[in-house]
């Protein structure tokens, strides 16, 4: 006769019971800080770095997967080193042991390696003059369209879009999809940004995420990130959910916002508002233009109530330039005749004093035969001299065989 025992609890099998532990320790270790001294280190060709943590009183098993490609380079931790371990605590469940799952390795007396890359890399790229401020660009009042590059899947991108589309119910929202977390993330971070930028279909771009511990928040401090926000020839928001620290896309881009949410926030304006300032601007104008219409009409009619008032000095005014039209008109023909007749005046004394008159009436010009010169007294030649004498046609050769001194009466 079979006889099956009856027991006081509920049987488990080991890997439900291991199940269970795992779940527990998985809730309650998900983020913790654990120091201890470094043994028994051991790097795989897979970049897997395993070791184990250990005190005066305990030890335990850890774990950085893909240390080599995350961690500077020298930054290689060795036996005896005292560390602190940033990851959580989980189950393997096959052996049945609990290890940690490390995140970042801070070094006693240090920052720890990531931060070391970070502050490396923050350097480098200040020194090249991707953070100066002058290269920074304003975002645009009125985008038609946002371009954002974040995980489809987050919290992030419902937020963001909850506030645009309250702000602004129509507004155009390109989103590309990219991992923000794990290997691939800042490759297609990268990809997201080129693409908008080659589109030309939006105004700005938004690259972001929730927040996380240092290395979820990796792939925005890859210079491959940094530097395809600086090369973006749209305006970038660099949306990363961590209020109080920095990472180096927040340092590029033209504008930081210390949540995605904030960065919504940013880029677009209240439709509602709009309104209601343009419609202000609508009333304002219509008044302006009532007022300027009003003074307009006064002023008209001031001026007609002067043109009336200054009829009679229109009258007089018309009457002096009919005397002024009928004194020119008869008096050219007396000013031109006494022009003529002190013109030909003048033309008389000309004619008068011209040395061909002269000549014509028997006198003569007497030069100096080998200069030229005009001979006005028998003082200025010698006998034998030869001279020129010019009449009225025709000149005459000379020669000097006496002269005569000129005698004046008194």
């Amino acid at each position: 006769m079979d006889i099956t025992p009856e027991w006081q609890f509920e049987v488990l099998t080991v890997s439900e019971i291991t199940s269970s532990i795992k779940q527990f320790i998985s809730g309650r270790f998900r983020n913790v800080c654990v120091e201890g001294e470094v043994s028994n280190a051991k790097l795989y060709p897979s970049g897997h770095l395993y070791f184990t943590l250990k005190d005066d009183a305990a030890m335990m098993k850890a774990v950085a997967f893909n240390y080599r490609a995350k961690f500077a380079e020298g930054a290689m931790i060795n036996d005896g080193d005292l560390i602190v371990c940033e990851g959580r605590v989980d189950v393997y469940e096959k052996r049945g042991e609990y290890q940690l799952i490390v995140n970042n390795i801070i070094a006693q007396g240090n920052q720890g390696v990531l931060y070391a890359r970070f502050l490396a890399l923050k350097e480098k790229l200040f020194r090249e003059g991707l953070f100066d401020e002058g290269r920074k660009r304003p975002l645009p009042f009125l985008p038609g369209t946002i371009g954002i590059v974040t995980s489809p899947a987050g919290a992030a991108v419902r937020d963001m879009l909850k506030v645009i589309y309250n702000k602004f119910p129509n507004m155009g929202v390109l989103i590309y999809p990219a991992k923000v977390q794990g290997d691939e993330a800042a490759s297609e971070i990268v990809e997201g940004i080129e693409y908008l930028n080659a589109t030309g279909e939006v105004d700005v771009i938004i690259t972001g995420r929730g927040g996380g511990s240092l290395e979820d928040l990796a792939p925005f401090n890859d210079e491959r990130v940094a530097r395809a926000i600086h090369a973006s020839k749209i305006p970038v928001v660099s949306a990363v959910g961590h209020e109080i620290d920095f990472t180096i896309a927040d340092f590029v881009a033209d504008v930081r916002a210390p949540t995605p949410t904030a960065a919504a926030d940013m880029v677009v304006q209240d439709k509602r508002e709009l309104l209601n300032v343009i419609e202000g601007m609508h009333d304002l104008l219509l008044q302006r233009i009532a007022e300027r219409l009003e003074r307009s009409r006064s002023l008209l009619y001031q001026g007609v109530m002067e043109l009336r008032e200054r009829r009679d000095f229109f009258i007089s005014s018309r009457m002096y330039l009919d005397e002024l039209s009928n004194n020119l008109i008869h008096g050219f023909p007396n000013y031109f005749r006494d022009r003529k007749v002190a013109v030909e005046s003048l033309a008389q004394r000309l004619h008068d004093l011209n040395p061909e008159g002269i000549l014509r009436r028997g006198y003569s010009i007497t030069m100096k035969g080998n200069t030229g010169k005009v001979v006005s007294s028998s003082d200025e030649v010698t006998p034998g001299e030869e001279l020129n004498i010019r009449l009225y046609k025709g000149e005459i050769g000379a020669t000097v065989t006496g002269i005569k001194p000129v005698s004046r009466k008194a």
